[in-house]
């Protein structure tokens, strides 16, 4: 179960190709890695803002605020994937496809939105932007079926 995480983890480090067969990934290995962004991210806020609050009462409630809105985030932009994949193959990918996908793709935007907000908040729409091109670049490499006529 590690191992298949750490893989799919590792495969969507940089957006290509590759990275389109994580649309199959099983259903342990995207939900620990957003558990592992989830922890990442809260250990970073933590040491950024030193809360002056009951240490492990803050880190469980700002874990549960990060997981919730990162989730919400992933919906959104799985709902942008399948608009991009039925617009460029006029086949729509099942929820359960582009799930996985968006999981894996906004790994490292996520990471590193949080870090630009945390150094210089008006910089954080570059994250936005490393997401979408994280998100959409691949979905342009993926082969297209002609179609005979």
């Amino acid at each position: 179960m590690l191992k298949t995480t750490i893989q799919f983890v590792r495969h969507s480090l940089y957006p290509s190709k590759q990275a389109l067969r994580l649309r199959l990934a099983p259903l342990h290995a995207y939900m620990l890695a957003s558990l592992m962004l989830t922890l990442t991210v809260t250990v970073l806020d933590y040491i950024v803002l030193q809360p002056d609050f009951f240490w492990p009462m803050w880190l469980f409630l700002h874990a549960f605020a990060i997981f919730f809105f990162y989730m919400g985030l992933v919906a959104l932009s799985a709902l942008l994937v399948q608009l991009v994949t039925r617009w460029r193959t006029k086949k729509m990918w099942a929820y359960r496809q582009a799930w996985p996908y968006t999981v894996a793709m906004s790994l490292i935007p996520t990471v590193s939105l949080v870090v630009l907000y945390h150094i210089a908040p008006s910089a954080a729409w570059f994250g936005i932007l490393l997401l979408l091109m994280y998100l959409i670049v691949p979905l342009f490499q993926a082969p297209i079926k002609k179609t005979r006529s």
